[in-house]
């Protein structure tokens, strides 16, 4: 095997989207609890005057170490996507119970700091967790029945219908990216565990990535 020139490995370390943490004066990790406080702040944040927040999400079924096998992007309309917002949030925080969450996030467990990464070459704050199944399921329910759904029918695209997700769903965990400083809401990635117990191959994972996208102008 030839011996890679020191030069050569230097420029696909460039031309590969990873982000690399450790190097130089290392900044300490965001509190992962104060990151979800920001994506919360800033989800529930009135959109500008004449404007309305947009977004797409991205439907990934995962192969081995969660490579992507099949993609396909959807975009999500600004009312749709006011629906998504709080149902992340919750249609009301309530700052005196509690930590002061609802909603999708109001759920998370097991949330860790996974560190300060570059996303779209935006600095941003990576936090990750999971979510009990039973309780995700619900919620999804909740947010299907009143009409906020990303895909067509009753379910979720890549998923199927509710009561399959609830029959075969095993596991879910999130990855959510926050903006270092500013604390504007990225990306939040879901990844879901499908098993179907009549079968022995393994579980099928599908991941959602939620971006919001450059607003629109507000319908009069």
């Amino acid at each position: 095997m030839k011996r890679l020139s020191l030069g050569l490995i230097a420029s696909v370390l460039l031309l590969t989207p990873v982000a690399f943490s450790g190097c130089g004066d290392e900044q300490p990790a965001a509190d992962p609890d104060e990151v979800i406080d920001r994506a919360y702040d800033d989800l529930s944040e009135p959109a500008a005057a004449g404007q309305e927040p947009a977004a797409e999400v991205e439907v990934a079924s995962l192969g081995f170490e969660d490579q992507p096998l099949q993609t396909r992007t959807l975009s999500v309309e600004p009312d749709t996507y006011a629906s998504v917002r709080e149902a992340i949030t919750g249609a009301e925080r309530d700052q005196d119970e509690g930590d002061g969450r609802a909603g999708l996030l109001g759920l998370a467990e097991d949330i860790e700091s996974e560190g300060t990464e570059e996303l779209d070459g935006i600095e941003v704050d990576h936090v990750s967790g999971s979510f009990d199944v039973g309780n995700l399921v619900e919620t999804l329910t909740g947010a299907i029945e009143s009409g906020d759904t990303l895909g067509e029918g009753d379910g979720l695209p890549g998923v199927g219908d509710l009561e399959q997700l609830q029959e075969t769903l095993t596991e879910a965990t999130f990855d959510l990216y926050v903006a270092t400083g500013e604390g504007s809401f990225e990306r939040l990635d879901l990844t879901l565990s499908l098993d179907d117990r009549e079968n022995a191959l393994p579980p099928t994972r599908i991941r959602f990535s939620l971006t919001e996208t450059a607003p629109t102008e507000a319908t009069p």
